[in-house]
């Protein structure tokens, strides 16, 4: 009986690890990694957090937009949570570079439970603080991911 329930809670443990990072490396479903853009504003809030960290952006024509950010764990492990979390405060002037979030019914095509996104979402690929010495980038990429058609 006590074997039964072992092997039952580490099936399901292993079901929702895998559920879970299936979603979680799953960006070029959400994001379109064909398109770029720049936006510049100031910080609302930042939330230091796994398995994504999140800022709040907003523009000077009062645009929120959410950046879906590195995990606390990925800051942390690359020596950058700290230098993070003394640049990235409220009111900070910041750029970001990244991809936008797809729209509803792409992610859906790969994901039917998502049933709303916020169009303003951006996954960067650098965030710079203005007039400040910090800022944080990915490792370059080619310049067109292979499936694009431009």
């Amino acid at each position: 009986m006590r074997q039964g329930l072992v092997i039952l809670v580490a099936t399901i443990a292993l079901a929702a690890a895998a559920s879970s990072a299936s979603a979680h490396h799953s960006h070029p479903y959400f994001y379109d990694q064909c398109k770029s853009i720049t936006i510049e504003g100031r910080i609302d809030s930042v939330v230091f957090k796994d398995p994504h960290s999140m800022i709040v952006l907003r523009t000077d024509d009062g645009t929120a937009y959410t950046v879906d950010w590195a995990g606390l764990r990925g800051l942390t492990n690359n020596g950058g949570l700290d230098a993070a979390k003394a640049a990235l405060v409220f009111g900070a002037r910041i750029v970001v570079t990244g991809n936008p979030i797809r729209d509803v019914a792409q992610i859906q095509a790969h994901f039917s439970n998502i049933k709303s996104v916020n169009p303003n979402t951006v996954d960067p690929r650098s965030i710079r603080r203005v007039g400040g010495d910090f800022s944080w980038a990915l490792s370059p990429t080619p310049p067109t991911p292979p499936n694009c058609d431009r």
